[in-house]
């Protein structure tokens, strides 16, 4: 179409050519949409497309909304439309357009009318861009903003942001703390206002190099206007604009004054406690960041055989064994570099070597304090040579004692083991026997031969057995000889040893054993010996009732995996209330021939091996006993797993 105007009466002119227009709106890269009065799509440009996924062919002739717009949102794109199509007013809105693949965009629009020859509104023109990154990135921007000052706020201290004129930008809810003040309440104040003109002065170089450009660091007291004098370690840091330039101070300070009052009175009681050093009964050895010997008191002379005049200055490991001796400075330098120390602030055990070179045994504890802002390192001994001694010769009793405990175990059983015995020794002599017999006729068969003999095999082997259960079990244990154990194996020892008593008894064995079932770390004897002790009580137990006998025998994980439980329960009478708290003393018992020593025994076993070892009644009676078998060697010198 062509129109022309009269330009101030001097000449006319035309209109761009309608396939320019086109190819104009086509290739911009605005999103330009033009839509009927009712809202219909008359024209969707490549732009569109692009954004969209659909084609114009798919979008013109239908309604905005039928397609492109959320449902949430149709009744607002309506109404705009029908304010543009009654009032023809320019406008502005920001909607969401649906994309093919299910997307929603966010769109920013200037909507306006082009009007008919008569001034009419007769289309309406959306010009519009996409903003869904910068809603995302101001989004974004504000999440991070909230966790950042979620994170300032969270912080043990003091954190605020000063402009150049010290006016306060910002200040973490710490501040309540400190000074009792609303946080919102201090944007804008002079930081004066905020901590008073003697905190002030005192800080006012330390902002200085700030805004100087260089980090300061301010430690000592502050009289601050409110929550009295503090003892603080301050930062102050430049704050830089967009062009590198200083516009303010950031300011971090945490409160130490609880520290420094310990630190003090550490010091004040170091100074006070030199006359109890030198009369204290455990030798008290203190060393330097270097082990070298600074104090050495009269106990630590009698325990180790130096005057202290021939031990200060000198490296401590000359007070140490190997393989110590060679290591132990580098055991400071660990604890120097990381914090690490293995026996700091915790008791132990240790060897330590005289000044002729013999060892002693020595109870050890170790402390630190700060003097002068250096590490000093604080040993308290005492010689426990002989209270060592006295440890394993009552251990070394214990274990007598313990096998006596067997000893009279297996000869009450005695007679069950013989009749166990005897099974397969006359199954051997009669196979034997048989074979003989066809020997002298001369008439075997080998396919006879054969089976006889595999049969005197499996029979002698169980009669081996049973002999090498009797030996183990019979025989003194080592303490050392700690070993992984399948606790099935060890439960399916002791039966074999009880199945005589156990079946002449009339007695079910329940068996109760998970697969798979962890592999601990035990002594086995041991450990034989109290499940021995434990089985052959219950069935005792269940020897006069008159119900059905039942011994049940469950082993588990408990719920960490961090041990193996046992537990033996049987159908008897159960444990009267009144002997409870009795029934793991040494020499209490309730039969008349017993010595009171099995349950005492089983106990202290289970406890050497980091176990606990504890009794009660069932639900629905008889008397369980259950033990704790420990599933890692941590904490402890006996036991230990691989499950």
């Amino acid at each position: 179409m062509e129109h022309s105007s009269t330009n101030g009466g001097s000449g006319t002119f035309r209109l761009p050519d309608p396939a320019l227009l086109k190819a104009l709106v086509d290739h911009s890269e605005l999103l330009i949409v033009v839509l009927d009065l009712d809202g219909r799509v008359i024209d969707f440009n490549h732009a569109c497309e692009m954004l969209t996924g659909f084609s114009a062919a798919e979008i013109v002739g239908k309604p905005l909304w039928a397609t492109l717009i959320p449902g949430i949102e149709v009744t607002a794109a309506q109404n705009v439309t029908r304010r543009l199509s009654t009032e023809g007013l320019p406008s502005t809105f920001v909607s969401h357009w649906l994309t093919s693949d299910g997307q929603q965009r966010l769109l920013h629009w200037r909507n306006t009318t082009l009007p008919d020859p008569d001034g009419k509104p007769q289309r309406i023109l959306g010009t519009g861009i996409d903003i869904t990154y910068q809603e995302q990135a101001e989004a974004e921007r504000q999440r991070g903003a909230q966790e950042l000052r979620k994170l300032v706020d969270g912080l043990p201290g003091l954190i605020a942001r000063l402009d150049r004129d010290f006016q306060v930008r910002f200040v973490n809810v710490y501040s309540r703390d400190w000074f009792g003040l609303d946080v919102n309440g201090q944007t804008g104040k002079h930081i004066r206002e905020v901590i008073g003109d003697g905190a002030f002065n005192v800080l006012r170089p330390s902002f200085a190099q700030a805004l100087a450009g260089s980090d300061a660091t301010y430690h000592g007291a502050v009289p601050y206007a409110r929550g009295g004098t503090r003892f603080i370690h301050g930062t102050c840091m430049p704050s830089h604009d967009e062009h590198g330039k200083v516009d303010g101070i950031y300011l971090s300070a945490i409160d130490i004054s609880e520290q420094q009052e310990l630190r003090r009175q550490l010091a004040d009681e170091m100074r006070r406690s030199r006359t109890v050093l030198r009369h204290a009964i455990d030798g008290i050895v203190i060393i330097n960041e270097r082990g070298v010997i600074q104090h050495f008191n009269p106990a630590a002379e009698r325990i180790f055989g130096y005057d202290a005049a021939a031990v200060l200055g000198r490296n401590v490991s000359m007070l140490m064994p190997e393989p110590v001796h060679s290591h132990h400075d580098d055991y400071i330098r660990r604890y120097l570099d990381t914090g690490e120390g293995g026996i700091i602030g915790k008791g132990r055990e240790v060897s330590g070597r005289r000044s002729d070179g013999s060892p002693v045994e020595l109870s050890l504890a170790i402390a630190t304090f700060t003097e002068d802002e250096q590490i000093f390192f604080v040993g308290f001994t005492s010689d426990i040579t002989q209270r060592k001694a006295a440890e394993r010769q009552s251990w070394q009793q214990q274990r007598e004692l313990a096998h006596l405990d067997r000893r009279a175990g297996l000869n009450a059983v005695t007679t069950g083991l013989a009749h166990e015995l005897s099974q397969p020794l006359t199954a051997i002599r009669a196979t034997a026997q048989a074979c003989l017999t066809l020997s002298v006729n001369g008439d075997i068969p080998h396919d006879r031969l054969q089976e006889a003999l595999e049969q005197i095999s499996l029979q002698a082997a169980r009669a081996s057995d049973i002999i090498h259960a009797v030996r183990g079990f019979a025989r003194k244990d080592d303490p050392e000889s700690v070993g992984t154990h399948d606790p099935v194996a060890l439960i399916d020892t002791v039966l074999r040893l009880l199945s005589h008593e156990i079946g002449a008894a009339g007695i079910k064995v329940v068996r109760k054993l998970n697969d798979p079932v962890c592999q601990c770390m035990a002594n086995r004897i041991q450990i034989e010996q109290v499940l021995f002790n434990l089985i052959r009580n219950a069935v005792e137990a269940m020897s006069e009732t008159e119900a059905e006998r039942i011994l049940e025998i469950e082993s588990r994980f408990d719920a960490d995996a961090t041990s193996c439980v046992i537990t033996i329960a049987d159908s008897g009478p159960g444990i009267a209330d009144a002997h409870f708290e009795q029934l793991f003393e040494p020499f209490f018992t309730t039969r008349p021939e017993g010595l009171g020593q099995g349950l005492s025994i089983c106990r202290s076993i289970v406890e050497q091996h980091g176990g606990t070892l504890t009794a009660a009644n069932g639900p629905n009676g008889g008397a369980r006993f259950t033990f704790t078998l420990p599933t890692s060697r941590e904490g402890n010198d006996h036991a230990g797993t691989e499950c």
